[in-house]
């Protein structure tokens, strides 16, 4: 999977690229009802869920595919495992634990199978909260290179989020704002948000970066949180 393979590759320059990653874990945890004490992060990282949690629990469970980034991940009361969410033996793995919370942090927008993703944490808990960035980020850069985003669009995250759970749904904009046009592009490079795939020639993205209009990068999220 090529999206893990660049988290592996730019772990620790993440850290210093996480911004938009970060604000979007912070909302995600704020809008949580039920405080779950028995917690799975599914797609954990270096940790901005854990870091954003602000209440007593017993267990945290970081569940990510890069080693590399759960080497990053805060140890207090977690237990990392490293393993591929979109497996159902991953996931199936939890069913038979007391967990009363399941969290995922622009991550599940990787799914190779969101809704049967969806359908296995189902079993796991019917307490969720997930954010998934949607094929709207960086459209203006897929317009102007005329390709697709490698992401779900939001009707496809909210169809299949609503199969499986009651939620409470929320869309958010985000823009980040850059200095000078190189910057922009070493974000997309290292900040985990591009896949990893070359989808345009070496030429069309010097064009690109020459030519791009904005001096900011776009991204929306589709928010999810169980009801009551």
């Amino acid at each position: 999977m090529r999206h893990i393979r660049q988290f592996d590759q730019h772990a620790h320059s993440y850290e210093h690229y996480k911004i938009i990653q970060s604000k979007v874990a912070r909302h995600l945890v704020q809008g949580v009802r039920r405080k779950g004490r028995n917690i799975v992060d599914l797609g954990a990282g270096s940790g901005e869920v854990y870091r954003a949690i602000d209440w007593e629990f017993d267990r945290f469970i970081a569940v990510d595919m890069s080693a590399n980034m759960l080497r990053l991940h805060p140890d207090k009361k977690v237990e990392k495992r490293l393993c591929n969410f979109d497996e159902e033996g991953c996931l199936l793995s939890f069913v038979k634990e007391p967990i009363d919370l399941v969290l995922s942090a622009s991550a599940l927008q990787w799914s190779q199978n969101l809704d049967h993703t969806l359908a296995n944490i189902a079993k796991i808990s019917s307490n969720v909260a997930f954010a998934l960035f949607t094929s709207n980020t960086f459209a203006t850069i897929h317009n102007i290179l005329g390709i697709t985003s490698p992401i779900y669009s939001k009707d496809e995250i909210v169809n299949a989020l609503c199969r499986h759970f009651m939620l409470h749904l929320e869309t958010r904009a985000y823009k980040l704002f850059f200095v000078e046009k190189k910057e922009l592009f070493e974000y997309i490079k290292k900040s985990g948000v591009s896949a990893g795939k070359k989808r345009a020639s070496i030429k069309e993205l010097r064009s690109l970066i020459r030519d791009y209009p904005f001096s900011y990068l776009e991204f929306e999220v589709v928010f999810a949180w169980s009801r009551g």
